[in-house]
């Protein structure tokens, strides 16, 4: 008994089967979601150092094509690599030396957080009976800052003892990093180009001058920004540091340089720093808190209406609304990088929308406009042709009535005029031949 295979098709069996297949990935996937995640954090911990050297090297890079300009023009062989030191030097010199400044000065000011308790209650209360004229019994509040400031200290040497290491980590991975950058720098010509020529390949050749036109006002937005931050906060740090020597006033060092560092923070920054600088101040002399705190307001007034416009120029121009929501969604998604580089981004994205969104809806717009206008132009013209069409039909069925009635008219008269002839064929008194024989038969008959 010979059995036949049934005739089955390979692709319709695939068509059938796609949606069940893409059902159970889609299910695979997300019940195992955590190892993606797993394997995009295991892949960016991977390339994160070389991203980090590429922001680096694009951050020094300003100051380094500036001396490489002056030593081409002097004359001077090999500019690119002379510049490159320089200005690696000078980083690293500054580095060392603001760190010199600092950290010994932030460490003693910790321990004298927590040892110095009784000063600290003593010029509190001076000072408190200096400004009301009378003696006024704090002891109360000092029961509050104390155990206040335990807690503070407590958790400030905590956090020190359990991140020493990762701050050793973080300094040998900054090491690296820089190290990176250096190497950046130095092959930055060969980068640029095979760049270059990859978006050459990827991008038609139609669009590409336009696409880099876009990339170049970026790169502007980006450095003229950075710089810009980067002046602004040393101007700031440098006259809060002349304030502060003025009135002998203790911390120069490290309040200067929390004031210059927050600075770079968009929107709350100055506040932060202004809140760090009074804190600390505060426990030392509260009169010398408040003539901080006002003298940082009108520095904050002066650089935001003064000194920043004439830094920026007119290249972020850029709504107030903007930057604020920039800086909270940039903290809120990429901490401290997303509020520092918050500005930019924004004024990129404002660019992008301007100039190439709104352009489009624009054009799509038109389109659409036309085609609706040609749609009704289209449906105006059917309409009277089916109206003329309509006129048309009746006229025919109206010259077809009155060729029917003509007809019937005629068909009428036809009959008439068949009836008098009929009638006229039949008058007895001219009787036919065929009469006049019958009559005459019967006489012959006779005969």
């Amino acid at each position: 008994m010979n059995l036949k295979k049934p005739n089955l098709k390979g692709s319709s069996i695939l068509r059938d089967a796609a949606p069940y297949c893409v059902a159970i990935l889609f299910y695979l996937v997300i019940k195992h979601l955590y190892v993606l995640g797993d394997l995009i954090a295991a892949v960016v911990s991977v390339i994160m150092p070389l991203i980090l050297g590429l922001i680096l090297a694009y951050v020094i890079d300003p100051p380094v094509r500036a001396v490489e300009r002056r030593l081409r023009k002097r004359g001077k062989s090999h500019p690119r690599g002379k510049a490159i030191a320089i200005v690696v030097l000078i980083i690293v010199f500054s580095l060392l030396l603001l760190a010199a400044a600092v950290i010994p000065q932030f460490t003693t000011s910790i321990l004298q957080f927590s040892e110095n308790s009784t000063a600290y209650h003593d010029s509190l209360q001076s000072s408190v009976n200096r400004l009301m004229g009378r003696k006024i019994d704090l002891t109360s509040t000092f029961k509050i800052t104390d155990l206040l400031m335990e807690k503070v200290n407590a958790s400030i040497q905590k956090a020190i003892s359990s991140k020493s290491a990762a701050t050793g980590k973080g300094l040998a991975s900054f090491a690296i990093d820089f190290i990176l950058a250096v190497y950046f720098l130095i092959d930055k010509n060969k980068i640029v180009g095979r760049g270059k020529q990859f978006f050459q390949l990827v991008i038609k050749d139609s669009v590409y001058p336009r696409f880099a036109s876009f990339m170049k006002r970026c790169d502007t937005i980006f450095i003229k920004y950075l710089m810009c931050e980067i002046i602004d906060a040393a101007i700031v740090g440098v006259v809060n540091a002349v304030f502060m020597l003025i009135f002998r006033m203790s911390y120069v060092p490290l309040v200067s340089v929390l004031v210059g560092v927050t600075n770079l923070i968009p929107t709350f920054g100055p506040m932060i720093g202004a809140a760090g600088g009074v804190f600390i101040l505060l426990l030392e002399d509260p009169l010398d808190a408040l003539l901080f705190l006002v003298f940082t307001g009108a520095l904050q007034g002066v650089d935001g209406y003064v000194i920043k416009p004439k830094l920026y120029g007119d290249t972020l121009g850029i709504p107030g609304l903007w930057v604020l929501i920039g800086v909270i969604l940039g903290g809120r998604i990429f901490g401290t990088w997303g509020m520092l580089l918050a500005i930019p981004v924004v004024a990129i994205l404002d660019i992008v929308i301007s100039e190439g969104l709104v352009p489009v809806l624009k054009s799509r717009k038109r389109i659409f406009d036309k085609g609706s206008q040609a749609g009704l132009a289209a449906q105006a013209r059917a309409a009277a042709a089916g109206a003329a069409a309509g006129a048309a039909a009746a006229v025919a069925e109206e010259a077809a009535a009155v060729a029917e009635e003509a007809a019937a008219e005629k068909a009428a008269a036809t009959a008439g005029a068949a009836g008098e002839n009929a009638a006229a064929a039949g008058d007895p008194d001219e009787p036919s031949s065929g009469q006049g024989r019958a009559d005459a038969g019967p006489d012959e008959d006779e005969d």
